[in-house]
């Protein structure tokens, strides 16, 4: 696992696309996660008459603690629910990839949460904990 200068977290799978796909959309749902979507890249490439290696982001989120949130700061909705991306390079090798604590942090801070609080560092702390959790499911 690596984060990168961008805010990302990174996760090399050692699996196959379809299997990373499938563990990790399993591991987000045995954590209590409702998986809202799935957003097909490549597919949507392929139906624009374009090749690209498999990418989907996987829309997880939890509807209690995100719904209270959104009626606190509605335009957080825009970036939330949650996203995580399981993609394959040009080499066959699959990873998994989803935003860091820190850009979480920013994130808020741009819906007007005061990022100052013990508590809010603390959850988006807990909250790319749970996310490496997932990830670890879905590529060892």
């Amino acid at each position: 696992m690596r984060q990168t200068p961008s805010g990302l977290v990174t996760t090399k799978s050692a699996h196959p696309f379809p299997a990373t796909l499938e563990r990790l959309e399993a591991a987000a749902k045995n954590t209590g996660l409702v998986v809202f979507a799935h957003l097909d890249h490549a597919g949507a490439a392929k139906a624009a008459g374009l090749e690209m290696p498999p990418a989907t982001v996987l829309v997880v989120g939890n509807p209690k603690a995100g719904t209270p949130q959104f009626l606190q700061h509605p335009t957080l909705a825009i970036d939330l629910p949650l996203k995580m991306l399981v993609w394959e390079n040009q080499a066959g090798e699959v990873f998994v990839s989803y935003n860091a604590a820190t850009f979480a942090r920013s994130m808020l801070e741009r819906h007007g949460f005061d990022i100052s609080k013990p508590a809010l560092i603390e959850g988006t702390g807990l909250l790319e904990q749970k996310q490496a959790d997932i990830t670890r499911a879905a590529v060892t």
